[in-house]
């Protein structure tokens, strides 16, 4: 039997308010069993171990799950002991957050009992905490584990729980970091849950039961257009398999869409890049709200591979002109004003860019453009384009910033204007302001593999303060996004990163490079610990405020959005977030 335990992860903030949620899912095999030779030893100091161990954790805390959501169902005693101590269920202390309009957030707290309890009255007691109501379908529970540690016969581990449960018709979701302590396991035996700890619950609750998320309105909106029937619906796993490798289409997902107002008439039109072979498209909005695909007469149906692209007022004559990045080069293109484009510059020094944007850096009244780009070519960094050294790469692409001279013409002003010191490391996303209040825009870095870039603008030039400024963030950048998140007039920093469960099991264990200075294991760490919160305290310093169970974990995350979304007038975050989640046997 297979059963999908999904989690809706639901990250808070304890003073600066509430974002949304995000979803992911895994699937649990009955039948599957350890086949891998287990150890006996009371320390945890080899890989193998981790993975080893792990693999019989998550098959139990899977069961566990199971058996909570099936209350009906017979009582599985596969992953418990016959009784296990736990959280005094009776000593909750409960605080309340409002956190707006149509949710409010409350924290429980719970005192640890030493008294055992017996597993019917812990199955009951769980259930009625995390509202499963009856035999819902739609309740939802997973355990994500991602610390293991062997200590004196037993085994310790750390995973977070998510949990998605109804009361009286509303949606509660939890959220918790549990400590657990098993049996060691055997040849013939998986491991045994002796201990189960949850001091502290988060929960987020809707107010109304008719009280909605966002609706994928995609089909109506573009439905009616034949690029939707023939390309867009399909996604990108029926796409790789048509479209020939020679023509490099990428399909990595990298293939970003831009706003804009393209004909005047008022409506924000939609610009999508897509992966090489299909066709960029372009879509006007129409006054009922639905989309006309406009990109043959629009002049920009290309078959290039396409990254990302910018609509934007570039020669200041009051329409969006368009800027592109492609395989080939980085493209410009001014528009008629009905939103007919033509080529008007080509970059072909610099392809495949990524995140293009946009700020007049130098005050001229002018937009000027930075192109980031992920990976060098040969001609840079010759044979050798894996990331090294892995946690502070330098040979990846160099990023470009292109100073607007008027009448669509630029110029590359990378070196002068400071940016092409430690311009190569593997950059992917870039976000502009002025955090220092002085008046012109600054400028923060997104890096894959190595520290992020905070670099203020002092009159055009560019200088890195990610030190003095204790912003800089060793972790696997994705992005970056400004806000006041806490209303005094300073502009805070949410850094998109990367949280990896196998991360965090491999790289305390001893054997993972034995030679490794202690700092820099300590970089890595940071690499697979989440996103980062930083606040801006006014004099050119931030402080990393993050709560790895509240806005740190967010899965794999690649964006975050800044915004008022519920109108309380504190702004949320929204995270994009996700990669492969079907089970994987030999995946930590």
């Amino acid at each position: 039997m297979i059963k999908n335990f999904c989690c809706f992860i639901f990250i808070t903030f304890p003073v600066i308010g509430v974002s949304l949620l995000s979803l992911g899912c895994s699937e649990k095999d009955e039948g599957s069993k350890l086949d891998v030779e287990l150890v006996d030893s009371g320390e945890i100091t080899t890989t193998q171990e981790a993975e080893v161990w792990s693999t019989g954790v998550k098959e139990q805390l899977a069961e566990l799950a199971y058996t909570l959501l099936e209350p009906s169902g017979p009582i599985s005693r596969a992953s418990l002991a016959k009784s296990i101590t736990t959280i005094d269920f009776q000593s909750k202390e409960e605080k309340e957050r409002d956190a707006g309009s149509s949710i409010f957030v409350r924290d429980l707290s719970y005192s640890f009992s030493k008294t055992p309890m017996g597993l019917g009255d812990f199955f009951k007691e769980m259930r009625s905490t995390l509202h499963f109501e009856g035999e819902s379908k739609e309740s939802h529970l997973k355990f994500k584990v991602y610390r293991v540690q062997g200590d004196a016969g037993t085994l310790k581990t750390r995973q977070l729980l998510t949990a998605s449960g109804y009361r009286e018709g509303k949606n509660i979701r939890s959220q918790a970091v549990v400590d657990a302590v098993w049996t060691l396991p055997t040849d013939d035996n998986l491991p045994e849950l002796l201990s189960f700890s949850m001091p502290n619950l988060i929960q987020s609750e809707f107010r109304e039961k008719e009280t909605k998320g966002f609706d994928d309105i995609a089909p109506i909106i573009l439905g009616g257009n034949d690029s939707w029937g023939q390309q867009l619906k399909h996604g990108m796993n029926h796409w790789v398999r048509q479209i020939d490798e020679a023509i490099k289409p990428d399909f990595l997902g990298y293939h970003g869409v831009a706003l804009g107002d393209v004909d005047g008439d008022g409506l924000e039109d939609l610009h999508l890049c897509q992966p090489g072979g299909l066709p960029n498209l372009l879509f006007r909005q129409e006054e009922d709200g639905t989309m006309t695909d406009i990109s043959a007469v629009a002049g920009i149906d290309w078959l290039d591979n396409s990254t990302a692209a910018l609509l934007i007022d570039l020669d200041n004559d009051g329409d969006k002109d368009l800027a592109v990045a492609t395989r080939a080069a980085f493209l410009i293109l001014e528009n008629d004003g009905a939103a007919r484009f033509t080529l008007r510059s080509k970059f072909e020094g610099i392809e495949s860019g990524y995140s293009p944007t946009a700020s007049d850096y130098d005050l001229d009244g002018d937009l000027d453009l930075l192109i980031l780009r992920y990976n060098a070519n040969s001609r840079e960094v010759g044979d050798f384009p894996t990331p090294h050294p892995f946690h502070n790469a330098r040979n990846g692409g160099a990023n470009v910033l292109l100073k607007n001279e008027g009448q669509l013409r630029f110029s590359d002003v990378t070196q002068e204007s400071g940016l092409g010191k430690e311009n190569f490391r593997f950059s992917f996303a870039a976000a502009w302001e002025d955090y220092d209040n002085d008046g012109d825009t600054d400028l923060y870095i997104a890096n894959d593999f190595g520290p992020n870039q905070l670099l203020r603008n002092d009159g055009g030039k560019f200088i890195d303060t990610s030190v003095e400024s204790l912003s800089q963030d060793w972790g696997f950048g994705m992005s970056a996004s400004w806000g006041d998140l806490d209303r005094d007039g300073n502009m805070d920093l949410y850094v998109s990163s990367m949280f990896s469960g196998a991360g965090n099991l491999v790289i305390p264990q001893d054997d993972f490079n034995p030679s490794m200075p202690k700092q820099t294991r300590q970089r890595y760490l940071k690499m697979v610990r989440g996103n980062s919160l930083m606040r801006n305290d006014g004099a050119g310093r931030f402080t990393d405020i993050t709560s790895p169970m509240d806005e740190g974990y967010a899965g794999w995350a690649w964006g975050a959005g800044l915004g008022d979304f519920n109108n309380d007038g504190w702004e949320d975050i929204y995270v994009a977030n996700g990669y492969i989640s079907q089970p994987k046997k030999d995946d930590l």
